[in-house]
């Protein structure tokens, strides 16, 4: 019996958290720090998010995003400019130093992820990949739209 959209939802974001839990336990540098490491690799997978998107995203409240994104922006990591549609908010955006330091934090956490797709077979990569691919898409249009 097919799942419907709520347990669908369910079990991406129980995988999503079983796929981060155990990158953080394999590796230190995403263990110090996690919640900037979320932010930066959330970032580098998503591109230019409002900052109200991205504190939904990651679980966490906007008063915490704030100094989150302060912390990670007097490291030169992140910009916030004003939401071109939304005066009440910011678009987030990683540098040139922020995107390296993700790279560097995907890289350290790269057995884990391989052990997650290696119960994939390469047609199911595939497709995940264009799955994934199109809800990106879809919420970079929300964030366009400014919903």
């Amino acid at each position: 019996m097919p799942m419907d959209d709520r347990e669908l939802v369910e079990l991406f974001h129980d995988v999503a958290r079983a796929s981060h839990q155990r990158e953080v336990r394999s590796n230190d540098v995403l263990a110090h720090g996690s919640g900037q490491s979320r932010c930066l690799l959330t970032l580098s997978g998503l591109g230019p998010v409002s900052q109200r998107r991205l504190a939904a995203i990651l679980g966490i409240r906007s008063a915490s995003m704030s100094e989150l994104l302060g912390k990670m922006e007097s490291r030169g990591w992140v910009s916030r400019t004003p939401h071109p549609e939304d005066g009440r908010t910011y678009m987030v955006s990683l540098t040139g130093e922020g995107m390296a330091e993700a790279m560097r934090r995907r890289s350290a956490g790269n057995d884990a992820s391989g052990e997650l797709l290696a119960a994939l077979s390469e047609d199911q990569r595939e497709q995940f990949g264009e799955i994934l691919t199109a809800i990106r898409r879809h919420y970079r249009e929300l964030d366009e739209r400014g919903a």
